[in-house]
């Protein structure tokens, strides 16, 4: 987003209050934000816990989560909700409350996804995910693995849509990008990480195009970044001769890449989850700054 998404508005309210009435509206007892900007966060009056791996992913902000909560059960959602519903946050924790106390979360299900990133833990749940993390793991997925979880379904898929880049936002722009909804729109062929992980295997170039602190994170080895909002200008940098793959967090920002390189005539390819799936399936991830190797 070129700055920190909580606090750009939707509607004219920052994300993170939106989030944060949201919460309320369903009956949460206290509201804290894990991580973020501090002073730009207390302006709207939530108490910020400090993150214990700022930028580490969803499984460590959880652990902060749980570390700071006060209550048995704990509603852990993103921040970048675009529209937010306390309806589904109450099911989300009720499905908990109803269960058996060996069940230590419960995550609503959409369409086969789990949607790890609104989801509701006992306490309980905090040592046994804790473990799985000093044992390396990255991927809250996989770390759930270890506990007993309850699924979640007929909620509205709505409730679980999320702002990956400006033009998912309501009139959203970041000065100096290209807006990504001014990309083209169309079908794109797609592959999973598995499909992927074979491809890279053999050479084939990787596009990332998730923003520079998502990719000094986490990334698959040697992609290649070009930010969404830089895609149109930085075309040149984009292999010609054969297929590109083009990856971000989930999906949806590099499907948008892809269908632009589409309509410039590159054999563009979009990677299905995203890196995130790329993590929860247990390949290895590089990070730090750099732009990995160059596909041209």
């Amino acid at each position: 987003m070129g700055r920190d998404k909580s606090l750009l508005p939707v509607h004219g309210v920052p994300m993170a209050a939106r989030v944060a009435a949201a919460l309320r509206s369903a009956g949460a007892d206290g509201v804290r934000a894990v991580g973020g900007d501090p002073d730009g966060l207390g302006r709207l009056g939530l108490v910020v816990v400090p993150d214990d791996e700022p930028g580490a992913g969803p499984l460590p902000a959880t652990l902060t989560a749980l570390r700071a909560a006060t209550s048995p059960l704990v509603l852990v959602v993103a921040c970048d909700l675009r529209d937010p519903d306390p309806g589904a946050m109450a099911a989300t924790v009720a499905a908990l409350g109803a269960s058996a106390s060996h069940v230590l979360g419960a995550v609503p299900v959409v369409a086969g996804h789990h949607q790890w990133t609104h989801a509701a833990w006992r306490l309980d749940a905090l040592p046994v995910l804790a473990a799985a993390r000093a044992e390396g793991l990255a991927s809250l997925k996989r770390a759930a693995a270890s506990v007993v979880i309850t699924e979640v379904h007929g909620l509205d898929p709505s409730a679980f849509a999320d702002a990956d880049a400006p033009g998912d936002l309501v009139g959203g722009r970041v000065p100096g990008r290209v807006p990504p909804g001014n990309l083209p729109a169309m079908d794109v062929p797609e592959v999973d990480v598995a499909a992927l992980a074979v491809h890279r295997d053999a050479g084939a170039p990787l596009i990332d195009v998730r923003e520079p602190d998502e990719y000094s994170t986490a990334r698959v080895p040697g992609a290649h970044h070009i930010p969404l909002g830089e895609v149109v200008e930085r075309l040149d940098e984009v292999p010609t001769d054969g297929t590109v793959f083009v990856i971000c967090a989930r999906g949806n920002r590099s499907a948008r890449a892809v269908a632009h390189y589409r309509t410039q005539g590159i054999d563009a390819v979009n990677v299905s989850g995203g890196t995130l799936a790329w993590i929860d399936a247990g390949h290895a991830t590089e990070s730090g700054p750099g732009s990995g190797t160059d596909p041209a």
